[in-house]
């Protein structure tokens, strides 16, 4: 079980595949834990299908901003 731990979520701005992201994502807060998008820039990640655009997800915050002590993993 995860909860009350923060899980870090680190990927590029452009580039994740979409599955790769989403469904990690909802095992962690199927398992009571709270994901957290952290990327290099602020604003929004481009997710892709293969080679094609996907979703776009919010960053919840930047590299150089947080601290590996804020998360469980």
């Amino acid at each position: 079980m995860l909860n009350g731990k923060t899980i870090a979520f680190l990927v590029a701005p452009e580039g994740i595949e979409q599955a790769e992201l989403t469904e990690p994502w909802q095992a962690v807060r199927q398992a009571g834990g709270t994901p957290r998008l952290v990327s290099t820039r602020a604003g929004e990640v481009q997710a892709f299908n293969h080679l094609d655009r996907a979703d776009r997800f919010p960053v919840d915050a930047v590299v150089d901003e947080v601290s590996a002590d804020a998360f469980s993993g």
